[in-house]
């Protein structure tokens, strides 16, 4: 198999695999509870966290709060600091750029009174920062934008857009980062909270993150035990967060590595891709290097997903979080590419266990499914 959708999961490091089992087995009590193996339990728990606020900082005081994935830490963040801020700063901004757990919170804020603003988006799918800053005012209490986009790859500006709401102290700035860590190298300064999920860096799913550098902004959503500083309650997963922390230690410690052997796959792709009539690449020349978005206008990316799935090669249509819903996806449509390359697009997302004999391997098998339908290419 030619595993060519880590955007949407990926297979876990086996050493991330044998720190969840070995917790399970050794450290399995309640960090809650009073007793001695209860107190140690709480202290490897300290301990995790102190790890990941020194490998993830986003400036000199950095909260750490586990949960079970992007699509919850958006939530606790984006509804908790909303909330918070209602009655000074009602005022929220985003683009269509985002993924569903972040665009799809922020249309039920706005649904619950709050004053929505999209950020338009420029042709290279980057956030137009110019008319953020013409959006900004006091009344702006949240600002949300994902680091790598999950359909196209680009990186934004995310340096740009802490520049800008320097100026306007109510403004908090939220980044989706689940598509960055361990591809591109991350700057996390001025960013108020961020969000990551293990499973899309080789770790396993059910495990999130949220970091933020005032766990007292955030307006608890979910009620209960008390348990992370009162704002995720419920029984803590040890063991998940502890082989989060090994997940992210793998990824931070062979980034440079990585990001070098994924640029140099996605280069071979676009030379290789190029000779093919009636195929374009979607995704810009600079963007993250494990995401390639191509169109084959008059063929259904559902067509093309079918094909490549029956020579055992796994691809999307857009982000898997959403591709079955058989609607244009709105960051292409964003960007103003035609119907016909929105509806014949796929996504080829590489990771960290993508091997030179894969992209071999697709090259063969893609020639194959191309004389099945270069007749239907417009």
């Amino acid at each position: 198999m030619i595993y060519f959708d880590n955007a949407a999961t990926t297979k876990p490091h086996k050493d991330v695999l044998d720190s969840f089992n070995k917790v399970n087995e050794t450290v399995y009590f309640n960090p809650n509870s009073p007793h001695k193996w209860g107190l140690q339990a709480e202290k490897v728990l300290l301990q995790a966290k102190e790890r990941i606020s020194s490998m993830l900082s986003i400036g000199q005081k950095t909260d750490v709060i586990f949960t079970s994935g992007a699509t919850e830490s958006n939530n606790i963040a984006l509804k908790g600091i909303a909330y918070r801020k209602k009655q000074f700063a009602n005022e929220i901004i985003t683009s269509v750029l985002e993924h569903p757990s972040v665009l799809e919170v922020m249309r039920y804020l706005e649904e619950d009174g709050f004053v929505l603003k999209y950020v338009d988006v420029n042709a290279d799918g980057r956030v137009d920062i110019e008319h953020l800053a013409s959006l900004m005012n006091d009344k702006v209490g949240l600002v949300s934008c994902m680091y790598v986009n999950n359909i196209m790859g680009q990186i934004q500006p995310i340096d740009e857009i802490v520049d800008i709401l320097k100026d306007y102290p109510k403004a908090h700035l939220h980044v989706d980062a689940v598509q960055a860590l361990g591809k591109v190298t991350m700057n996390l300064e001025g960013v108020n909270s961020v969000s990551f999920s293990g499973h899309k860096f080789n770790g396993l799913k059910g495990q999130g993150l949220l970091l933020i550098d005032n766990k007292d902004k955030l307006e608890p959503i979910v009620h209960g035990g008390g348990q992370e500083y009162g704002v995720r309650s419920g029984t803590v997963n040890l063991p998940m967060n502890v082989s989060l922390v090994k997940a992210i230690t793998l990824a931070i410690d062979n980034l440079n590595e990585r990001h070098q052997r994924l640029s140099d796959y996605n280069h071979e792709l676009r030379e290789f891709l190029k000779e093919f009539r009636g195929v374009y690449i979607n995704s810009p020349l600079d963007c993250a290097p494990q995401i390639l978005n191509i169109a084959f206008p008059g063929v259904k990316g559902e067509v093309l997903v079918n094909a490549f799935s029956k020579l055992d090669i796994m691809v999307s249509t857009t982000s898997a979080c959403s591709s079955k819903r058989g609607k244009l996806n709105e960051v292409l449509m964003s960007m103003g590419l035609p119907d016909n390359k929105i509806e014949g697009s796929i996504r080829l997302s590489l990771g960290d266990m993508t091997t030179q004999e894969d992209i071999d391997q697709f090259k063969v098998k893609f020639e194959t499914i191309y004389k099945e339908i270069k007749e239907l290419l417009k």
